[in-house]
This record gives structure tokens, sequence and C-alpha cells, in this order.
């Protein structure tokens, strides 16, 4: 038996949401296969500080949050300070992890406001996904992350080798986790750059490799979404954040860096970001990029997020533009600085009318608002040349130079 199965009742709440009892028994019919279960830090030292019936107020807006957030789910109150969200295998794995993440960043960057306090309510999460315990593995997550000091651990039995389908799979996913788990204790991520270049100026967008046990530089292609399963994606975040932030320092040259929503929606990577910019001194000269179709679904995460970074004097880049959702409105959203045209139309835009028009629409409408263009994987000169003529601003790709270590850059010298 469980603790949330032994939990004794408590008092009646306002909460109108289905019971501790009712989740019981949609658990044992196996009515979903994903399970995450909410806990409020300090909830205890809230109900001693503000009374008891704020703490009620507080509940009923979290409530209402999650409601509103998980539209395809059902949610629980399972008692104290206890929330739980459960999903059907109809939704996708993907966009469960996001929505929690979501609420975690809501929460944890946006104050309460009850009853003129402005109250902080950090979540802490723990998610168990295709388990046949699906209960007890989600409450070992949640006892993990604060074990962990983390505000999300997530149990994913798709992760697990043994359930990889042949011994091949097995023997890559075992030989990477390895690489991978021994780059980040050893400091084998190098930081590279390649240049961004208009007519006059030039500056740079940082690119992240690994060095492997045999000394070999390896593309994040291998490496990225491998180091996301094995909950080490933060961690080679920061490491690019903390070794761009000291090559660009005193160099007064314009860089960027790339955060994936995940990054976004984690807060120990948005407050280590936000102490380096503090540290280093270096936000008039950092752009961050973000890749547009990943934020369609946390809009207001990543528009609480911008605000912020932009109080600093962070530029915005909104990547990959130009396929997804590509909706015009979504750049003024965001504030953004800069678009940079999905490479895929930029290859085709000698060979396609149709890419064309698409690329002299996005420059035109950029051109409007005040937003700067930068075409991606510019490799020949007539893809140059053809950019050049539609006025797009920036231009970055092969024709120019290759991603290179930084340690090898030569600044200074233009274009």
């Amino acid at each position: 038996m469980t603790a949330i199965e032994r939990k004794i009742p408590t008092k009646q709440t306002i909460i109108k949401l289905p019971d501790r009892k009712e989740f019981l028994k949609d658990n044992s019919e196996n009515k979903f296969n994903k399970l995450a279960i909410f806990d409020i830090s300090g909830f205890g030292n809230i109900n001693h500080y503000y009374g008891y019936e704020i703490g009620e107020k507080i509940l009923e807006l979290i409530s209402q949050r999650l409601q509103g957030k998980f539209q395809d789910s059902k949610i629980y109150y399972l008692g104290a300070d206890i929330f739980a969200v459960t999903s059907p295998k109809e939704v996708i794995k993907d966009r469960f992890i996001q929505s929690i993440k979501s609420i975690i960043w809501y929460f944890g960057y946006s104050p309460i406001e009850v009853d003129e306090h402005k109250i902080y309510i950090p979540l802490k999460a723990g998610v168990a996904i295709n388990y046949p315990e699906l209960l007890m593995s989600a409450e070992f997550a949640l006892k993990q992350s604060k074990n962990l000091k983390h505000n999300l651990v997530i149990y994913d039995s798709e992760e697990h080798h043994i359930c990889q389908p042949n011994a091949q799979s097995i023997e890559q996913d075992l030989y990477w986790e390895s690489e991978i788990i021994q780059a980040v204790k050893k400091d084998r991520f190098e930081v590279y750059a390649q240049s961004i270049n208009s007519l006059n100026s030039k500056k740079y967008e940082v690119l992240v490799r690994m060095r492997n046990s045999k000394d070999e530089i390896v593309s994040p292609y291998f490496f990225i979404n491998r180091a996301k399963k094995i909950n080490l994606y933060a961690e080679i975040t920061k490491k690019v954040i903390q070794k761009s932030f000291e090559f660009f320092e005193n160099k007064k040259v314009e860089f960027s860096i790339n955060l994936s929503i995940g990054d976004i929606l984690d807060k120990e990577v948005v407050d280590f970001l936000i102490q380096k910019i503090y540290e280093y001194q270096i936000s008039e000269y950092l752009t961050i990029e973000i890749t547009e179709s990943e934020g369609v679904e946390n809009i207001e995460e990543l528009v609480s997020f911008i605000k912020i970074i932009k109080n600093f004097g962070v530029k915005i880049a909104i990547d990959d533009f130009g396929t997804g959702y590509s909706n015009f409105s979504y750049l003024v959203k965001l504030q953004a600085d800069f678009i940079k045209l999905d490479g895929s139309i930029i290859q085709e835009i000698n060979k396609s009318k149709s890419a064309k028009a698409v690329v002299e629409a996005i420059v035109f409408f950029a051109s409007k608002v005040g937003i700067k263009t930068v075409a991606e994987f510019v490799s020949t000169k007539e893809i140059y040349e053809t950019c050049k003529e539609i006025n797009i601003d920036y231009f970055q790709g092969y024709l120019f130079d290759e991603p290179k270590n930084v340690k090898d850059l030569k600044i200074g010298k233009g274009f």
C-alpha cells in the first residue's frame, strides 16, 4: 500500500475536483497510463504565516490553473497539499510532460495574488509513465525530487533499456549513456561557434560539441536527445552558458545561445542563466535563440520568460521560422528581435517559387515591425545573392565558414 492509499482523508475543502477515493478507483481500473503527483513545497509554512483561509484560496487557484492547463487529462485533489493529474494513452507523452513543466514554471516565477498578498508557490512533481505500478512509481519519483532537490523527476518505462527492441539498440544506448555521463563528470563539452554576417558586421551563434572517450569531437546529433532521456540535458545547457559567457566576456562581440522550451521551463536552468548574466555583465551582447515550433503550446510561459530576460537587455531570436506554426502574431507576442529563416526553405529559394514567396512574405512583415532577418544554410553564392536581393539582413552558412572551436576564433576580423 502506498502513502496516498494510506492517507487519512482531510476535511472537506472548497475545491471542486475528484477526490482521493475516485482517484484510487480510477487507478485500480487502469484508466490512465501517465500520472503526475504535485506537492506544494512549504505549504505548511504558508498556512501558519498567512492563515488557513488564504491556504484554502491558494489550493483553489492551483486547482483552477491545473484544470486550465490539462484540458485532456483528469485532475484530482488528494488532500492536504497534494494534487494528481492523470492522462490516458491517447494524450501524447511529450505534450503531457511539457504541460507539467509549464505548471512548475508558472508557479515558480509568477506569484499568486491573494487578499493583497503576493505569494510564490513552488511545486514539485513526481511523474510515472507506462508502469504497471503507476502510483507507487510516481510517489517514488516525487520522493526522489525532494531528495535530489529538483522540482521534477520523471520515470518513463519506455526509456529503460529492458524495453528497447533489440540487443544492438541496447548496446548503442548503453554506450552513449556512459559517454554522456563521463563527459558531464569530466567536463568534455566544448563550445563551438559559427559566424552570422551582415554587410558591415559579424556576430556568432554558439554551438555545443562533445569530446568522447577516444578524444573525438562528436556532433550533438548523437548525444542531445539521449542526454534528455537520462536527465542530463540541463547540465549540458549550463556548461554552454558558462563557457560561452567566459569566452565572450570583455570582447564586446554579439553572440547567441540556443535554449529549448525544456530549458526555459526548467527553473534551475533559468536561475543559472540569470545568475551568469549578473556575473559576466554581457547582456547587451547576448541573444537567446528559441526554436519556434517548440513554443506553440507554452506561449504564456515563453512570454513570461522573455519579459524577465529582456529586462536585462538580452535580445530574442526565433529560430527555424518558416515551417511548422509560423504565425506572425506569435512573433509580436514574443517581442522577437531576430527571425532566423529555416534553412530548408533557404536552400530551396532558387529552386521553388513557393519557397521564395514564403521568404519574401516573412522579410516584408519583419521589416514593417522592425525585426531583423537571418538566412540560415547559405551554402552557395547564388543563394547568398538571392537573399541579398530580398533584403535579408544577416547570413549564416558554409559559404562563410564552418563551426569552429571558440578558441580558434579570431575576433575582430571583418567580413
